[in-house]
């Protein structure tokens, strides 16, 4: 067997993922009360990051109104399950949030996910946590080769992404799946092993 394909024997990981990439493909049609770009009834700051949306920073709207558009929307503060991203969009909540300034709260408004709302829901956890929260609910895997479907790179305080498996037998690359404010939406990408522990990131499994 090569080294980049993942055993049989982690039933559990392997539905993590399924769950991840049930976020990553699924498809949902909006319309226009499901964008706002200023301040809820909350006064709280939101920007969907639909199709219209620029920021000074980021770039990254990309749903449209009126069409069907693929992947769960970037929300910040947000652990939306899929019926409750599907109830919210039908009720008018707006799709998604992708504040450029970190310290915004998020908007009970909204529906979707952030990266450590994706890792709530795939890892059925009892609440909402934030990154810093990981390592209450999770131990580091210190070497690469001990790497699972449904382990995560993570740096605390700051991002978590799911592990689906590797790009080559060099274990050089490998395929995560996250919510990120750049993309908009929670997708399926490649890394850098290298380059993330550079950065500052540890692999995670769940206790």
């Amino acid at each position: 067997m090569e080294n980049n394909q993942i055993t049989d024997n982690n039933t559990w990981g392997k539905q993590v993922i399924e769950k991840a990439l049930e976020y990553a493909n699924y498809k949902w049609t909006a319309t226009e009360a499901n964008v706002l770009h200023g301040i809820d009834s909350d006064g709280r700051f939101v920007d969907t990051p639909d199709i219209t949306w620029r920021g000074e920073v980021l770039n990254c709207g990309w749903w449209k109104v009126n069409e069907i558009n693929v992947g769960i929307p970037y929300g910040w503060g947000n652990a939306s399950t899929l019926e409750e991203f599907e109830q919210g969009i039908k009720n008018g909540k707006f799709a998604g949030n992708v504040p450029e300034d970190k310290k915004r709260y998020g908007s009970y408004n909204t529906v979707g996910v952030d990266c450590s709302g994706l890792l709530t829901v795939c890892w059925e956890l009892p609440k909402k946590i934030a990154t810093r929260d990981i390592p209450e609910y999770a131990y580091v895997i210190e070497s690469l080769d001990k790497i699972e479907q449904g382990d995560v790179f993570a740096k605390i305080g700051s991002h978590v992404m799911f592990f689906k498996e590797f790009v080559n037998a060099e274990k050089t690359e490998v395929i995560i799946i996250d919510a990120t404010r750049s993309t908009g939406k929670v997708s399926v990408r490649t890394e850098n092993v290298a380059q993330l522990f550079e950065k500052g990131y540890q692999i995670y499994r769940k206790k």
